[in-house]
Parts: C-alpha cells; sequence; structure tokens
C-alpha cells in the first residue's frame, strides 16, 4: 500500500529533519519582536526555534505532514531536558555511543503519537536526526558523488577561501567542469528528485532554464560565486554532507542561543494540518509575522486565493510575510495584491543573499489594512 498523499506531501514520512530555507533571510524579511505572534510551517523545525531568539509571545508552526510535526516534538523536547553537549549529540553533530540513551529522557515527554513514531523509527535516532530526512540523504549521497568526482581536496579547499574573487577564480577555472555539469543531469532531474520525496511532476519552469539540472546549476554557481562560503552551511551540507564546524551552524544550535531557546521552548506550538483549512479557524488579526515556506507550489490557484485570503485575514495591519518558489511560480493573487504588498528592494536583497540558494523566488510582502 502506497503511503497516504496530500498534493506532493507523503503524509507518514519524514521528509525533511533540517530546514533549507535561509533563516537569515526569514528574520530580515519578518523582523520578529518581542511578543509577536507568528506563523510558520513546520518542516525541519530550525527556523522555528531560532525564532525564539527575538522572544516571540508564541509561534504556531503548522505542517500537513504529522512526522514533521513528531520531530519538532522531538527538538522540543531535546532542549527542554538536554543540556548543550548532549543536545549536539543527540542531534548528530557530535558522535555518541548510544543515542537510544538519550532518547529515553525525553520520550516522557511526546504525545503518544509521537512516541509511538519514534520508537518505530529508533534508526534515525540512533543515526542522529539532523541530517537523515529523506531529502538530506539525498542530499548526502550528491554530496558524496560530488567529493569523488570533484576530489576532496579541491572541495576542503574552496571553504578555505577567504575572498569572493578567490571563490570565483577557483570556480571559474577549476570547478565549473564537466563533472560538475554531469553531476546535475545526473542527480538533479524530476525521477531522482522524486525519490527525495517530491513527486516528478512538481518541477515546473519559469527562469529560461530548460531544465531543473540547468536552474540548479546556475543557483550553485551563483552561491559559490557571489556569497561567502566560510560562512554558508547549507553549501557545506550540499558539497560536504555535514557543517564544515561548530563556527558555522544553524542560529539554533549555537551555544550562545541555547538558553534562550530553553527558555522559550514552549512558546511553540506545533500542529498538524492543511495550513490554509487551520488559518480558516483563526481569529481577525492575529499574526504579527507569517513565514510561508513555498508550500503555494502544493496548491492549485483556487487553493493559493485561499491560502492568501486566510493570511490578509489573520495578520495584523502592518505584519510581515515571506514566502518562496522553488520551481513553480506561484504570487499573491492580483486582487489581494493592493493588500499583501511586495517590498521590492527587500525582496531584491534577500534573493541575492539567501545562502540557501536553491529557491527561484525569495520575496517579503506587508500586510497594509
Amino acid at each position: 500500500m502506497k503511503p497516504e498523499t496530500k498534493g506532493q506531501v507523503q503524509l507518514s514520512k519524514l521528509i525533511f529533519t533540517h530546514n533549507w530555507e535561509d533563516p537569515a533571510m526569514d528574520e530580515r524579511a519578518l523582523q520578529i519582536k518581542a511578543d509577536d505572534t507568528v506563523f510558520t510551517i513546520t518542516s525541519g523545525g530550525c527556523n522555528t526555534l531560532g525564532f525564539l531568539r527575538f522572544n516571540p509571545r508564541q509561534i504556531y508552526c503548522v505542517d500537513i505532514n504529522a512526522a514533521q510535526t513528531y520531530l519538532m516534538e522531538l527538538k522540543q523536547a531535546a532542549f527542554r531536558y538536554l543540556d548543550y553537549e548532549e543536545l549536539l549529540a543527540f542531534l548528530g553533530l557530535r558522535h555518541h555511543p548510544k543515542r537510544s540513551l538519550i532518547f529515553r529522557k525525553l520520550i516522557s515527554d511526546l504525545s503518544p503519537e509521537a512516541r509511538s513514531f519514534w520508537l518505530n523509527n529508533n534508526s534515525l535516532i540512533e543515526k542522529g536526526i539532523i541530517m537523515n530526512g529523506r531529502y538530506e540523504r539525498f542530499v548526502k549521497i550528491a554530496s558524496w558523488l560530488l567529493r569523488t568526482l570533484q576530489g576532496y581536496g579541491k572541495t576542503k579547499r574552496l571553504f578555505g577561501l577567504k575572498t569572493l574573487e578567490e571563490q570565483k577564480k577557483l570556480y571559474d577555472t577549476e570547478w565549473n567542469n564537466g563533472r560538475w555539469q554531469w553531476i546535475f543531469k545526473t542527480l538533479f532531474n524530476k525521477k531522482r528528485l522524486a525519490k527525495g520525496g517530491l513527486d516528478g511532476d512538481y518541477f515546473h519552469f519559469d527562469d529560461g532554464s530548460a531544465s531543473f539540472s540547468e536552474s540548479f546549476h546556475k543557483r550553485a554557481g551563483h552561491a559559490i560565486c557571489d556569497l561567502p562560503v566560510q560562512t554558508n552551511y547549507f553549501l557545506a551540507l550540499y558539497l560536504l554532507g555535514h557543517y564544515q564546524n561548530e563556527k558555522s551552524i544553524p542560529a539554533y544550535l549555537q551555544q550562545e542561543n541555547f538558553n534562550v531557546i530553553k527558555k522559550n521552548i514552549d512558546r511553540i506550538h506545533p500542529v498538524t494540518a492543511d495550513s490554509k483549512y487551520w488559518l480558516e479557524v483563526q481569529q481577525d488579526n492575529l499574526f504579527d509575522a507569517m513565514a510561508l515556506s513555498n508550500i503555494c507550489e502544493l496548491m492549485d490557484k483556487a487553493d493559493t486565493h485561499k491560502l492568501f485570503s486566510e493570511v490578509l485575514r489573520t495578520s495584523k495591519p502592518g505584519a510581515r510575510l515571506i514566502f518562496r518558489n522553488l520551481m513553480i511560480p506561484r504570487e499573491v493573487p492580483e486582487n489581494l495584491q493592493s493588500n499583501i504588498i511586495q517590498d521590492s528592494d527587500l525582496s531584491k536583497e534577500i534573493q541575492f543573499q539567501d545562502r540557501s540558494f536553491v529557491y527561484g523566488k525569495v520575496a517579503a510582502y506587508t500586510i497594509v489594512k
């Protein structure tokens, strides 16, 4: 029997254990302040946890996939009951011989459904969950192939470069060779990406590229040539399969942020639901900030209109919004654009600076009522 699906999402599978949206761009667009009420898409939970640094009143993180909710429950429990060293060991950033022993400290804090899920997926616990979702396993395979073809020495040398000029020179003279281009044609195509958790028909093109591989090749080139590689942990994950070091990791995992996140951990409320229908039953003028990821790509035009109608209704005047497109072009419906107004300059800035680099669109908006 095939797993239940909704759109392109397999509801019984843990697709992501990491957020692949750059939290720095979310934070630049959303400008979260103390006592804000925030809406997010759960996904890997990383960005939602990082938002706790700004002391919001509460964060509702919603995902249609229950497995992502169970992941958030587990990460919340880890912050509640572990010290910093145990947290990194449990998640997989540091070695631990038996992570299930740490899991025993957390199991009673989980909902019955989450407890059952993780007991049935103990192998993910033992491996360290941080890079063991379906998509993360695909990323590790891709990075292994890249290092094999490009050479580990060259890859390591890239992350030792100090200036953008050095990065661009290495890319133009050594990196952007036939092997590099072959990797994209081989791994980053519809059928292969479908095995990472998404249906092959998910990918369409509106950026002048003839294929996903061509489009992603352009975006990867931008990340290597135009953004500092030493602080880009997304690039490290794609090229090395792991973080470079504990200095270049998401903000929610950095030691200086541990105490404030631990203190605020109960302000996160994970929900398993279709976002547009969940928003439908929320009160007017509830949210100060909303991070929608690229969920519009999983919707047809009618559902996209419904989503943004509910976003407008449930947002406060002046609320901030960010959403993304991977490949399928989605925009705020035309009849709502006078109330959900794109900040063109900020959108250009965060699109260019986006360290994740895989998204074809990263845009910031303000709610006007």
